[in-house]
């Protein structure tokens, strides 16, 4: 549904940047997309990190008891 929403707005600037150059203000869809994917890459790159930031939190697995591996030559 966020997918379709984002396709939604993309498509909505498009149509709107046609008749704002009709108009000779062809500068404003540029700086609306421009915010617009600004605001994806921030999302994307922040959630990367909270990913990254939770992942060095969780605890190293407990070493292993018993007997270990033998060698024989």
């Amino acid at each position: 549904m966020k997918q379709l929403l984002h396709y939604l707005i993309v498509a909505l600037v498009s149509v709107g940047s046609y008749w704002l150059y009709m108009k000779q203000l062809g500068a404003i869809p540029f700086l609306l997309l421009s915010i617009f994917f600004f605001y994806k890459t921030f999302d994307e790159l922040s959630g990367r990190a909270k990913k990254r930031r939770e992942a060095k939190k969780t605890a190293p697995s407990p070493a292993p008891t018993g007997k270990k591996a033998e060698i024989i030559t």
